[in-house]
């Protein structure tokens, strides 16, 4: 540990308290303005969803983009005012059902591993019966530093992400640019 870190808190709230502190302290920057899913638009078009959210959507460009192509949807994050709705993906305050959709561009390595299987769950739990996912994940530490710690607690093989992922859904080969594994939630 460097002299800037402090230590790390082992309980699980205060935990994610810290990591949210380390996106608050990247405020008035960039950081978030990426859009990692800018070639995902026509497979999600391809799905003809009506409905779309978007888990760790930073400042929303994502579903942004896809409002001007005519499907709604909903940008979901703990640290960016620009999200639709300011929450955790462990916790989001949406109706079970409601997505036919879910989407996560470079977003799932920034949760604490335990969380991991939490947020799968809520994505599942969130979207329709047979409903489709798209996620990104950044299998590489971060390159942005806040105070010498990385903004991914979770890097973790292709392989790894795929066994959580498998959990709660099936990763369809062929669908999608290969940044992206897409596929169908199994029902709950």
């Amino acid at each position: 540990m460097s002299e800037t870190q402090t230590p790390i808190p082992v309980d699980l709230e205060a935990r994610r308290e810290r990591e949210r502190g380390k996106y608050v302290a990247l405020g008035g920057t960039r950081y978030g303005s990426s859009n990692h899913g800018q070639h995902a638009y026509s497979l999600v078009q391809g799905f003809k969803p009506r409905f779309v959210v978007d888990f760790g959507c930073g400042r929303n460009l994502f579903i942004q983009h896809l409002r001007r192509l005519g499907i709604d949807g909903l940008g979901v994050d703990f640290a960016f005012p620009e999200a639709d709705m300011v929450a955790p993906m462990h916790r989001v305050p949406l109706s079970a059902g409601i997505a036919d959709v879910v989407t996560a561009f470079d977003a799932l390595e920034h949760l604490l591993p335990e969380e991991v299987d939490e947020v799968l769950d809520e994505m599942r739990r969130i979207s329709v019966p047979g409903g489709r996912f798209v996620f990104s994940i950044c299998t590489r530490e971060s390159k942005t530093k806040v105070n010498g710690e990385g903004l991914h607690p979770t890097v973790r093989s292709r392989g790894w992400w795929m066994e959580r992922i498998g959990r709660v859904g099936t990763v369809r080969q062929g669908l999608g640019a290969p940044r992206y594994m897409a596929g169908v939630f199994n029902d709950a």
